[in-house]
């Protein structure tokens, strides 16, 4: 009896262990269906979003290239327009009807482009047949008008619904400028209606819809084609606010009663913000989820109804109990599985992250090659303006190669992989390199660079390589924000009893102290207007107390936020141990 209330004891306590080992297992499924349903309904509007944009942004390209055409800013001839008449007649001013035609037969969103005189009388319509029923001979009350009238800027406006087409169009109008004086402007209307057929290409789940609005709340578009109706102001929403607000990410909301998963992202039109939204109901959106958490359960009722029933056969004899022992085998076994099956995910998750990277970075190597290459007229002469979009483009593609890199060395540092290699360096050495890199550089852009070594024999022991891209980054940090015409970085060190203090110091602007304690967060950025237009990824000041931390040392900041930044490092004068 004794060895039988032994093994009782044994299956009571494995089954407690099952039983927390498939609340933790279950938990982690979860979250990470969880996580898999969110990610997905965010690249997807984020996806619609951004071909929304890139329909509105091309055509305001067009437009404005337009404009500047020299048929385009020639003077009207006003004197054909006729008292009764809309505009003149299709015969008049064929050099800049030729320039809209093109446009039309290349660009085909456009539905139709007016050319509208200062005084808000029409001047032409293309295709012709427009203007022909029009209904109106002046739109000095149309929105765009005012707008573009008052700012002498381009306007997007919100959507208006065609009388020819019945289709939902974005009204675009720039101005025509011609000697510094605005002559009139192109008004066009970008037919919306592929939106449309993008939304049925885009809806894949049950009982999901998917909504684009103004920023009117006015309907662009709809996925559920048997309540689309163009212009008709939505319900309210509180997600659709976020996005007007420039946020995107998921929500749960009650619409009409019903509990709805809500994925939302913002959308640019000109200077209005517009916003797409996708929406489920709770229980469809997460089905796998609640399968998952049934699942635990039967799972965890059938444990408890095996360890309950074996319990009372193990008082009638040890047959029962090579029976149950065989059970709790089997339930081992299909444990071990899972918990590979999970470890064999997170070395694929890694092995994704390295590919991802390397299939980022690879596109980039023949961008920049081409830009040095049309910079130095290898392939032919440019222009100015050429020569200047070749130049941010450039730019623009090595800021995303820094990106790339910055988000891998952070990749590196969570799974422990940055390689270190520790060597003696010359303090004295490692300035000179640092005066040598940066001197003349700042020089020319009017800041001053100086080295304060107050012991110049030291030698450490750490890895100058990960050391010098520490001090790469914060004096990178430090010219964003000093002044180019009286600006100063100085890096310098002294010693203390237990290490080496290493500093960067400027004259910037400074951070302000409720900001200091999120400084070390990833793609934390100090919200001020003047630190906000500067930009930054916010990687930065992570990996290099990431890098710090790993050279056995630390960082920290010193600001009063208003005369200026210090970042200070700390290193141990010892030989450091870190994992290679």
């Amino acid at each position: 009896m004794s060895k039988v209330r032994g093994i009782l004891f044994i299956l009571i306590a494995t089954s407690a262990a099952l039983l927390v080992t498939i609340v933790f297992y279950s938990q982690e499924q979860i979250r990470q269906q969880s996580s898999i349903i969110e990610t997905e309904r965010i690249v997807k509007v984020n996806q619609l979003a951004s071909r929304i944009e890139l329909i509105i942004t091309n055509a305001e390209k067009i437009l404005e290239n337009a404009a500047k055409d020299e048929n385009i800013k020639n003077p009207p001839n006003i004197s054909f327009i006729g008292n009764n008449s809309r505009g003149i007649p299709e015969s008049v001013d064929n050099e800049k009807r030729l320039v809209i035609r093109n446009i039309l037969s290349t660009y085909t969103d456009f539905e139709s482009i007016g050319y509208i005189l200062p005084n808000g009388d029409i001047y032409f319509v293309e295709p012709y047949s427009f203007q022909k029923t029009l209904s109106v001979s002046n739109v000095s009350f149309r929105n765009y008008y005012k707008a573009v009238t008052a700012t002498h800027d381009i306007y997007v406006d919100s959507i208006l619904v065609s009388a020819a087409s019945h289709h939902p169009v974005a009204a675009i109008a720039v101005p025509i400028f011609s000697n510094s004086s605005m002559v009139g402007m192109l008004a066009s209307g970008v037919d919306l209606v592929t939106i449309q057929e993008r939304l049925k290409e885009l809806h894949s789940y049950t009982g999901e819809r998917i909504l684009v609005v103004d920023n009117n709340k006015a309907l662009v578009a709809d996925s559920d084609e048997t309540g689309y109706k163009s212009g008709a102001i939505v319900p309210e929403m509180g997600v659709i606010q976020d996005a007007f607000a420039g946020k995107n990410g998921t929500a749960v909301e009650s619409i009409n009663g019903q509990k709805m998963f809500l994925a939302y992202h913002p959308i640019t039109a000109g200077k209005n913000t517009w916003a797409v939204v996708s929406m489920q109901p709770y229980d469809e959106a997460f089905q796998s989820v609640n399968a998952t958490i049934q699942e635990s359960y039967t799972l965890a009722i059938l444990i408890l109804i095996i360890t309950s029933l074996s319990s009372y056969y193990l008082y009638k004899g040890f047959q029962s109990q090579r029976r149950i022992t065989k059970e709790l085998e089997k339930a081992s076994l299909s444990l071990m599985q899972k918990a590979e099956q999970l470890r064999q995910a997170d070395i694929a998750k890694e092995e994704f992250s390295a590919m991802i990277t390397h299939e980022l970075k690879t596109p980039l190597v023949p961008i920049i090659g081409y830009c040095k290459m049309l910079k130095t007229s290898m392939l032919g002469k440019l222009n100015e303006e050429e020569a200047g979009a070749i130049e941010v483009i450039e730019r623009n593609a090595k800021s995303l190669e820094e990106l790339i890199g910055d988000i891998m060395d952070i990749h590196k540092l969570d799974i422990d992989k940055m390689k270190f290699r520790f060597e003696n360096l010359s303090l004295s050495e490692f300035f000179a390199n640092l005066d040598s890199s940066y001197s003349k550089v700042l020089k020319d852009k009017g800041i001053e660079f100086a080295t304060k070594l107050s012991v110049p024999d030291l030698v450490i022991h750490t890895d100058k390589t990960r050391l010098r891209q520490v001090f790469d980054n914060l004096i990178s940090n430090a010219m964003k924000f000093v002044s180019e015409n009286n600006g100063l970085i100085e890096v310098g060190d002294y010693k203390e009893k237990d290490g080496l203090i290493l500093y960067v110091k400027d004259n910037g602007i400074g951070i302000p102290k409720d900001k200091q304690g999120e400084l070390f967060k990833k793609f934390y950025q100090v919200d001020t207007s003047e630190r906000r237009k500067i930009g930054g990824t916010g990687l930065g000041l992570v990996i290099s107390k990431g890098i710090m931390e790993k050279l056995g040392g630390a960082i920290w900041v010193e600001s009063d936020g208003k005369t200026g930044t210090t970042l200070y490092l700390k290193l141990p004068l010892t030989e450091n141990k870190v994992q290679q």
